[in-house]
This record gives structure tokens, C-alpha cells and sequence, in this order.
């Protein structure tokens, strides 16, 4: 299984993501079987987005992204690690922008002109071998969102973006398939097959989202990926304690508790979880 899976039927040659905050040079390609589509959704998904008209920042082409409609979605809850969930429309699927001439791809975060060398780097590693894509449809299936998030995993390590930047592509990448999963029928004959899947992906893609921000906390500053550092730390604390890492999830945590530029409301998230880690502990001495 490969965080690039998918995309050799686009024509794009194998890109490695191991160790890919460090050395995107090695070459690695696996594939395996497409995953099923969602089931039917009941709301109507095109009342949230609008087109927005740009051009390409590799090839200059004209490129039309569907966006979510500011402020349109309305906010239901939080899951623990921070994925915001949304009523009526998943918003993750509509943050890629793809270009369909030569594969170009980022997260609407990410958008912005690119160095000449970035765009020859881009250029030859996707755009040379890219098949194109056909228009995109009046909204965008969790299946192709999966695509679409692989192809800006891969422009960015083609690109040597910054490890934040990767970073949060493999985050959305995470919880987009959380959110696949969740929107998936429990009556269809493959319900478990595909729900083990996406668990394997979402797990693969939150990995590599962990070891990217604890190297761009390192290197980088704030603001990172829209998130302040203790958003980071709380983020990172949830992931170490889901990895195992009870003692890294626990110095975060006081790290936070014991900040003076903490906000209450991360201080409450930081407290839940550190009765978590507390729990956690016990059971693991005794």
C-alpha cells in the first residue's frame, strides 16, 4: 500500500513517499484495487459550491476548482484529533485544485505562483507522463477527492515543498477517508472490505502526517498549515497517544496546560486527553 496509489492510471510514473521529509529521489510504486464509491447522499451537495475560475501556476492553463461557499457549511462537531465535521457536504473533497492539462495539483491553502525550478520539477515528474483528466462533474465523489489529494501529494514532493505542507495533505488525506468511511452504506455486500481499506489508508496517510509536523515544528513557524502552535501540539499529542507514544503525548500535554499563551478552549481539549493518557498509562503498567 502507497500513499500514491491510483495514480499510474493517469500516466504518472512512480513517485516515493518514503521518507519523503527527507529524500524524494528513491523510486517505489504499489498498487492495489480502486475502492468502491460512497453511497447515494441524500442532501443536495451543489447548493454549497460555486465554480472559481484560475489559471494554472506550471502551465498557465485555465483551470476551473470547485469551491465550498464561505460560511455556507455549518459546523456540527469536532472529532478528537480536530476534523471538523460539517452538515450537508464534506469540505475536504473541494480543497484540491487540479490542473487537468498536466497534473498540477495543491490544496487551496497552498495556492500560489511557483518557482522556476518548482515548475520544472513539477513538470517532469507529472507532467511529462500525465494522461489528462476529463472535466470535472457538478460535485466530487469521495473516490476522486482520494485522487485528487494523491496527485497534490505527489506535485508537492515533486515540487520539495515544505514538511508542513506535506504534511497537512496527508492530514486531510487522513480524515478524508474517515469521512468516506463514515458516509459508507453498513448494507452493501463489501461494506467491511472497503471500511478495513480506507482504515489502512487513513492510518498510512495520518503516519506520514505526524512525522512531517514534528519535523516542520522543528524548522518551521507560525502559523503552520493555518494553525497556531499549540493546535499543533494538541493535534500532534492526539496522534503520539493513537501511535502508542504515551510519554511524547504526555509532554505535549503539559506543555499546553503549563503555556501562559494557551486559550481555555485548548486547555479543556488538553485536559480530556490527559485523563486519557493517564488511563492509558495505568493499563499499560498494570
Amino acid at each position: 500500500m502507497g500513499l500514491l496509489d491510483g495514480l499510474e492510471k493517469l500516466g504518472i510514473k512512480s513517485i516515493d513517499t518514503s521518507n519523503m521529509f527527507e529524500d524524494p529521489k528513491a523510486k517505489e510504486e504499489v498498487k492495489k484495487p480502486e475502492l468502491k464509491q460512497a453511497a447515494k447522499i441524500e442532501y443536495n451537495e451543489e447548493d454549497y459550491i460555486f465554480e472559481k475560475k484560475m489559471e494554472c501556476p506550471v502551465c498557465d492553463s485555465p483551470l476551473v476548482s470547485l469551491t465550498v461557499k464561505t460560511g455556507k457549511a455549518r459546523l456540527l462537531r469536532m472529532d478528537k484529533d480536530l476534523r471538523p465535521i460539517f452538515e450537508g457536504i464534506e469540505p475536504i473533497k473541494y480543497e484540491p485544485v487540479v490542473c487537468k492539462c498536466c497534473g498540477y495539483s495543491v490544496m487551496g491553502r497552498y495556492f500560489a505562483p511557483l518557482t522556476p525550478s518548482q515548475k520544472k520539477a513539477v513538470l517532469e515528474g507529472i507532467g511529462s507522463s500525465f494522461k489528462g483528466k476529463d472535466d470535472i462533474g457538478s460535485t466530487i465523489g469521495y473516490q476522486q477527492a482520494l485522487e485528487h489529494i494523491t496527485l497534490c501529494l505527489a506535485s508537492a514532493i515533486c515540487k520539495r515543498a515544505k514538511a508542513s505542507e506535506k504534511a497537512y495533505i496527508c492530514l486531510k488525506g487522513g480524515w478524508l477517508c474517515r469521512s468516506y468511511k463514515e458516509s459508507l452504506n453498513p448494507e452493501d455486500e463489501d461494506y467491511e472490505i472497503v471500511c478495513e481499506e480506507l482504515s489502512k489508508k487513513e492510518k498510512e496517510f495520518l503516519d506520514n502526517a505526524y512525522e512531517g509536523f514534528v519535523q516542520a515544528r522543528q524548522s518551521e513557524g507560525y502559523p503552520m498549515a493555518g494553525m497556531d502552535e499549540k493546535t499543533i501540539d494538541y493535534m500532534l499529542a492526539v496522534m503520539a497517544l493513537e501511535r502508542g507514544e504515551l510519554e511524547v503525548s504526555s509532554k505535549l500535554i503539559a506543555g499546553i496546560l503549563q503555556s501562559p499563551s494557551s486559550t481555555p478552549r485548548i486547555k479543556d481539549k488538553a485536559r480530556e486527553l490527559k485523563e486519557e493518557i493517564v488511563e492509558q498509562i495505568k493499563k499499560k503498567k498494570s
